[in-house]
């Protein structure tokens, strides 16, 4: 490699920097950096940083980014090879013309398949769920991509699992992505500078997931001015001030974002309570509310050297109580004896991550960065009992859940500018994971007997480190660019070794200078399973188990496609079909959950092997007043577990044949307007076959001996496992914004209309027996819960 920059630097002169918004000093992720006379272009990395190398000392060069207006410059400006950029953001009352200035940015120009970016101002701008912009709904949006239940927050990427996504925030894995059980996510759009998706055959810098991976990046903060902006919505309050400690060098960040759900919902709740009391039935307390908190300090020492320190932490608490009264009654008058049965609960769970990164650009083609990340995740289950409180013999119990995981990491990337057709970056990390499968305490006292009992299972924890390097290389041959890289990891855990070779290759061929076909493949290997409840709402009891004796999972992906853009590079297009297998994949068997008693969580689970098969095209148009896109999917997913289903194949759960989304957003003076428009094959379900009597023995305790007597039930016979559909999936969702006031001092209301046409999508099905009139035949029926109906909304934002 030095070799290969040694004699590149004797024929070529490397310019170097970063771009950054002229106002704010923020870098610009994604820009591009192009010398339209000779063909050549860069894009910015995630430090805004970039390398081109030219061949000549004085050329013309492009800059560009979506929503600012591009910007000339001549490469002999560069003091010592260091050329820093800046642009101006677009002001939408004008009409920019804009030069041929993403060429590095079109999709035929990259080998890189199946990769999506969003904006934080994209996210915002789209119609929301009770008005809170939310980024994995977002990118829901996109092809490829679906959610779990109606309305969550979940990502199934080709027909992969919740799990099988890397989602990293600012670098550092986050296990739990969602608040509110599922329903929110947990990045506050206001706080995000861009998200991308890359599916399929990532670079070969990430790794550990089989299908994709999710890079949300934090805004830097202000360097220049200090501001304050926030919204109140029905659901929560968001607030995020940013702004400069030593102005252009300087500057921090910190949003925070709360629910107010109890300060709605209390008065209804302790008014239906008092006319429970008053009529002696039961009464239910609940309260649910969760919170974000992001913070992030930017320091520039040098102008090639950049510090930054960022925490998230956020968390949920669920919690319950009910009361139940005991009731005599005599004369035909009932009261309350005083004597209750009382049930609790409470449910928290929560994230904690920060990460240390430190930049510095060694030489105009080296661009190296130090990160060390931490991050904590757990979660907490008890419930009690409290039976016949205050009266003579009252019976007490308790059980509780506990389970996490904590990561610690250190890596060090390189990004080398080895020749302007040769780009290198190469990579090494370590990281520790300390894993918390789970521990039930199970407490009880009964006080007729006096004999309490106090009993804990599971609990043992589990250490894996994990030793990573990489290598990507992306070679320019006339009109075939190639993307080549391995990714070298050892996950060890115990007496456990899993050593993986994970090669990726990608490819694009220029067929016209706007048409390109692409070609990717990879494998990958994922050290780390994802138990679900298989509820499909992001349960945090959806619990996090190393490889350990089960083995990792382990996956291979191939795809084809085509990927074009329009003359001006506003419209960009691409299609794709994929291939995936799927080995080591990881279930509960049936009946088994995170409450079974259990002394190993290995001994609830069962081994099989997954495959996925599907077509994907995006059609995307971008203007400074315009942005919509167009995405299909049309795809096949099954599952086999020795254990499930015979050993057969059967349909994912998760597996939707046809997926349309459109999505369009218009900013028009003073009002923004979107669209959002999905419709989906409907999910697969189980469904009973037949009923027949049967005759079993059912146990039950008489003191200390155990009784078991005959008994006669109407038994269930189902039908092949997710061997039906339920009906298609359909929404549309609006946005209208009003800008009262722009510039420094924004004020704006928002309208949002989520499933405006009010199609109930079920949300849980349920099996229900009826009987018919005439016959008296008893028939089961499938009933379909929707959750959410159409739903309005509206919020206020703020800025000074």
């Amino acid at each position: 490699m030095l070799l290969l920059c040694a004699r590149a630097s004797a024929q070529e002169r490397v310019v170097s920097g970063t771009v950054t918004d002229v106002t704010t000093g923020e870098v610009l992720i994604g820009a591009a950096v192009v010398a339209p006379a000779f063909g050549r272009g860069a894009v910015t990395n995630a430090y805004g940083h970039y390398s081109l190398p030219l061949p000549d000392d004085s050329v013309r060069l492009v800059v560009s980014s979506v929503g600012y207006r591009p910007a000339e410059v001549w490469s002999e400006r560069a003091v010592e090879g260091r050329l820093d950029l800046a642009l101006a953001p677009v002001d939408l009352d004008e009409v920019v013309v804009e030069a041929d200035a993403g060429a590095a940015r079109r999709p035929e120009a990259t080998p890189q398949m199946g990769q999506t970016a969003l904006s934080g101002r994209d996210v915002q701008a789209l119609p929301a769920l009770l008005g809170e912009a939310d980024v994995l709904k977002a990118v829901q949006l996109l092809p490829g991509v679906r959610a779990g239940q109606e309305g969550t927050a979940g990502l199934y990427v080709r027909g992969g699992s919740p799990d099988q996504t890397l989602v990293l925030l600012d670098g550092t894995p986050l296990y739990n992505a969602s608040h509110l059980f599922g329903f929110l996510s947990t990045f506050n759009a206001d706080a995000v500078s861009r998200v991308e998706l890359t599916k399929g055959a990532y670079p070969a810098r990430f790794g550990g997931r089989l299908a994709s991976v999710l890079d949300v990046r934090l805004r830097d903060g202000d360097l220049e001015r200090h501001r304050v902006r926030g919204q109140v919505g029905l659901l929560a309050t968001t607030v995020l001030a940013e702004g400069p400690i030593v102005p252009g060098r300087a500057s921090f960040l910190v949003s925070g974002r709360r629910t107010h759900i109890g300060l709605l919902a209390g008065p209804f709740i302790d008014r239906a309570n008092r006319d429970a009391a008053a009529r002696d039935d039961a009464t239910l307390d609940p309260s649910l509310s969760f919170y974000d908190l992001n913070a992030k300090i930017g320091w520039r020492p040098t102008d090639r050297d950049r510090v930054s320190v960022s925490v998230y932490r956020g968390g949920d608490a669920f919690a319950f109580t009910s009361v139940d009264p005991e009731v005599a009654c005599r004369d035909g008058a009932c009261r309350a004896t005083g004597v209750e049965n009382v049930t609790g609960g409470g449910l928290d769970w929560g994230s904690l991550t920060g990460s240390i990164r430190a930049t510095r650009v060694l030489s105009p083609r080296v661009f190296a960065a130090l990160t060390v990340t931490a991050s904590d995740y757990g979660f907490d289950v008890e419930v009690t009992s409290d039976e016949g409180r205050n009266g003579p013999s009252p019976v007490t119990a308790a059980a509780a859940y506990r389970s996490g995981i904590r990561d610690l990491s250190a890596r060090l990337d390189l990004d080398v500018a080895a020749h302007a057709d040769h780009a290198l970056r190469v990579g090494a990390a370590v990281t520790r994971h300390r894993f918390t499968p789970g521990a039930l305490s199970l407490v009880g006292d009964d006080a007729a007997t006096g004999v309490p009992s106090d009993t804990t299972l599971g609990g043992g924890a589990s250490v894996g480190v994990q030793a990573v390097v990489y290598v990507d290389d992306t070679w320019q041959i006339g009109p075939l660019t190639l993307g080549l890289g391995v990714h070298g990891a050892l996950y060890a855990s115990g007496r456990h070794r899993y050593p993986s070779i994970e090669p990726r290759l990608s490819a694009a061929l220029r067929l016209f200078p706007r048409l390109a076909m692409k070609a990717s493949a990879a494998v990958t290997q994922q050290p780390v399973h994802l138990l679900t409840t298989g509820a499909g709402i992001g349960l945090p009891a959806d619990l996090w188990v190393p490889a350990d004796s089960v083995g990792p999972e382990r996956g291979a992906q191939v795809a084809l496609g085509l990927a074009g853009s329009s003359r001006s590079g506003r419209t960009t297009w691409s299609v794709e079909g994929y291939w995936r297998s799927m080995r080591g994949l990881v279930a509960y068997r049936d009946g088994a959950a995170f409450t079974t008693p259990f002394d190993d969580w290995q001994e609830l689970v069962v081994t099989g092997e997954g495959r996925s098969r599907g077509f994907e095209a995006l059609v995307e148009h971008r203007t400074d007043r315009l942005t919509a896109w167009l995405a299909y999917t049309l795809a096949r997913t099954d599952r086999r577990f020795d254990a499930i289903a015979g050993g057969a194949w059967f349909p994912y759960r998760y597996d939707r044949r046809h997926d349309v989304s459109a999505v369009a957003v218009a900013r028009l003076g003073r009002v923004d307007a979107s669209v959002a428009a999905v419709y989906g094959t409907g999910d697969a379900v189980t469904l009973p076959a037949a009923t027949y009597d049967a005759t079993f023995l059912s146990s039950g305790s008489v003191g200390y001996w155990t009784a078991s007597v005959p008994a006669a039930a109407s038994e269930v016979a189902y039908g092949p496992r997710n061997g039906h559909r339920l009906p298609a999936y359909a929404r549309l969702d609006l946005g209208l914004t009003l800008h009262l006031r722009r510039g420094d001092r924004p004020h704006a209301v928002a309208l949002h209309v989520y499933n405006a046409l009010n199609r109930k999508n079920p949300f849980v099905t349920l099996l229900d027996e009826r009987t018919d009139s005439a016959t008296g035949e008893v028939r089961q029926q499938l009933v379909g819960i929707a959750l959410f109906p159409v739903l309005p909304s509206l919020s206020y934002r703020f800025g000074f």
